[in-house]
């Protein structure tokens, strides 16, 4: 949907033309693109060549118009611009994430809001003074709900569609040729970032009509709509047989069915186009965080299995990950000073963040480096181990590895998943994969939104886009988001961020602001693994927003005491996992009951090694998910979450 200068005179004239008792209004042919524009909007219909009328959603929205320069809100679009837009992709992009987050207006687009009379100040007692969208915006926003678009690609549009990039992309390479941008905007095809519409992308709906358009035959004058989709959901329903001659011609014409009825991949990606042109159900925004530290532990993993090839008594557990990170000297890897700093000077004070880079200079070992800041009792290989446990929680967590119980001890094996990502950074680097990089590919997957700047930025320092949309790289790390089953696990941080962010109306910099400026850079990676595992979303205008999964983690872990360092981890969903399959479920106490002799029979089916499974026990009992001899309601939440994780999983798969 788009509305500039010329689109809202066409509604504004069309509009009058009923009121002096004329349903339709004919227009000059040089007039005809606006009209036309707004005909694949669904605000005007054609009634017959060059003669238009208003659509029960185009009036409404000519209503809205009309009442907004009468109020003196809105100039009349005489004064307007020419380039100006008072709707488009991102002008619906900053109302819906208003919506989303209380109403409330970002400090990103509270500007351009307001200057399209979409912003109003409202005083609540509690809250004091803020800016939320008003009774116009909301009105604009059940238009473009109720407004279903239509799809319609000719000749004209087939070249242009094939070269442009898919994005996300610059706006600049959106090509200027004749209003080819604004009819795929019109169709939702092609959206456009907040605030400032500096990247754009084809849309969910978009992406399928472009990859259409790379396998179709340019037989005809039309070459997708209404007519044709319909056609082929038809032959898909009916049969081949089902099919006139003269119907299976146009399939054929066109490359979207062989000679000898089989679906060929034109087909294909016009039946995705129909399903979700009609059905409008969008793929959710995944995405998946990787730090600087997960990458370097892979890739010692993937050296220990190695070696345990050759020495099968040497294997991959925490203390033989610690000894060869040891090993290993700084200069390696020196892309992780920050890491290992910022770690240190969390425990040892800000104070001494001088020394620990000064340090970093002179030392030529991680042992060395964590010796210096932990010599007492041993406590340096404590903390290494309590560094190295965290980042194999977040790994399990995004299922690349998995521990199991072997040969007496807690070893960790690499998950397919786990060597997709270690082939990825072995070809491309080891690098962090921050969440708002891979989310600024899922994120165009929307029915019409797009990434904005700042995340794309972020993908590009990845390689994971390119000027001309995601590389193999990005599309990975973006197919991957959808495919992993994720784990529950909250670091100690991670859980105290959590805590400080409501359901609705917060905003990143509110976030920042409940600490202290020196976490700022913590904070950045808190919010990436938080948004990464699903308990919050980060909106394109940085409001932030708790989905149903962090609601229900943030009240189970409510009891948790602040002093635990991993508060749930999979190893902890493990316990649960198995305490609840050997215990009784009494509705009325939402509690589990386990039995005493039943631990033995828990124990087996967690496949943790028996004193883990104690200290666990233990961790979870003090964090409030287990009571003396049952799962507690906070426990059995997070099963919930395992388990719904689990069951889209199995729904994504059927």
């Amino acid at each position: 949907m788009l509305i500039r200068k010329e689109h809202a005179k066409a509604l504004l004239n069309l509009l009058q033309r009923e009121q002096e008792g004329h349903g339709f209004l004919d227009i000059d042919p040089i007039n005809e693109d606006e009209h036309i524009e707004l005909d694949l909007a669904n605000l005007v219909a054609l009634r017959s060549p060059l003669r238009y009328s208003l659509t029960y959603w185009g009036r409404l929205m000519a209503y809205l118009l009309d009442e907004m320069i009468s109020n003196g809100v809105l100039p009349h679009p005489d004064e307007w611009p020419d380039d100006w837009r008072w709707i488009g992709s991102e002008v619906l992009t900053m109302i819906e994430s208003a919506k989303r987050n209380g109403d409330k207006v970002s400090y990103l687009t509270e500007e351009a809001l307001n200057e399209r009379g979409f912003v109003e100040v409202r005083k609540e007692k509690k809250k004091g003074i803020f800016k939320v969208i008003n009774d116009y915006a909301q009105r604009v926003w059940e238009i473009y709900r109720g407004a279903h678009p239509k799809l319609v690609i000719g000749r004209d549009l087939y070249d242009y569609v094939r070269k442009i990039p898919e994005g996300p992309s610059p706006s600049k390479n959106l090509l200027k040729e004749r209003r080819f941008a604004e009819l795929l905007e019109s169709m939702r095809l092609v959206a456009l970032s907040v605030p400032k519409r500096e990247i754009y992308t084809f849309t969910g709906l978009g992406q399928a009509v472009k990859r259409m358009m790379e396998y179709v035959a340019p037989a005809r004058e039309t070459l997708l709509s209404e007519d044709l989709m319909v056609l082929l959901a038809r032959y898909m329903d009916e049969g081949w047989d089902a099919l006139s001659e003269s119907e299976r011609a146009v399939l054929m014409a066109l490359a979207l069915v062989s000679p000898e009825g089989e679906l060929l991949p034109a087909g294909e990606y016009a039946l995705e186009a129909y399903n979700l042109w009609k059905g409008r159900q969008f793929k959710p925004v995944k995405t998946i965080s990787i730090d600087l530290l997960d990458a370097e532990i892979l890739k010692t993993l993937e050296s220990l299995w190695k070696k345990y090839e050759q020495n099968p008594d040497l294997l991959p557990t925490v203390d033989e990950i610690i000894n060869e990170l040891f090993y290993r000297p700084i200069k390696e890897y020196k892309h992780l000073l920050s890491y290992y700093g910022r770690r240190i000077y969390q425990d040892v004070g800000y104070h001494k963040k001088k020394e620990i880079e000064k340090k970093f200079a002179e030392v030529k070992t991680v042992e060395e480096l964590f010796k210096s800041f932990y010599e007492r009792g041993g406590k340096w290989r404590d903390k290494m181990k309590e560094l190295v446990l965290q980042s194999l929680y977040s790994l399990e967590s995004f299922d690349l590895v998995f521990s199991s119980h072997e040969k007496g001890k807690e070893i960790y094996r690499i998950t397919e998943h786990g060597r997709g990502v270690l082939n990825d950074m072995h070809i491309r680097g080891f690098r962090d994969i921050p969440s708002e990089a891979v989310k600024s590919i899922t994120i165009s997957y929307g029915e019409f939104i797009a990434p904005n700047g700042r995340w794309y930025d972020e993908a590009l320092k990845r390689n994971l886009v390119s000027v001309a949309g995601p590389t193999e790289s990005g599309r990975f790390y973006a197919q991957l988001s959808y495919e992993i089953v994720r784990k529950p696990h909250l670091t100690k941080f991670e859980l105290q961020v959590l805590k400080s962010v409501p359901e609705q109306g917060f905003f990143l910099r509110d976030v920042y602001d409940s600490f202290d400026e020196i976490w700022h850079e913590e904070i950045t990676y808190a919010l990436n693994k938080l948004e990464a595992r699903g308990y919050l979303y980060i909106l394109p205008d940085e409001g932030i927003v708790l989905t149903d999964t962090g609601r229900k983690i943030k009240r189970a872990l409510a009891g948790a005491p602040d002093s635990m360092i991993n508060p749930i981890t999979p190893i902890t969903v493990r316990l649960l996992k198995a305490l609840a399959e050997v215990g009784t479920l009494y509705v009325k106490e939402r509690k589990i009951r386990i039995l005493p002799r039943n631990i033995k029979e828990a124990i087996k089916r967690s496949g943790l090694e028996p004193e883990l499974f104690r200290k666990t026990m233990l961790l979870a009992r003090a964090a409030g998910l287990v009571g003396q001899n049952s799962l507690t309601e906070a426990g059995i939440l997070v099963l919930q979450i395992l388990r719904e994780e689990e069951r889209e999983q199995e729904v994504r798969y059927e």
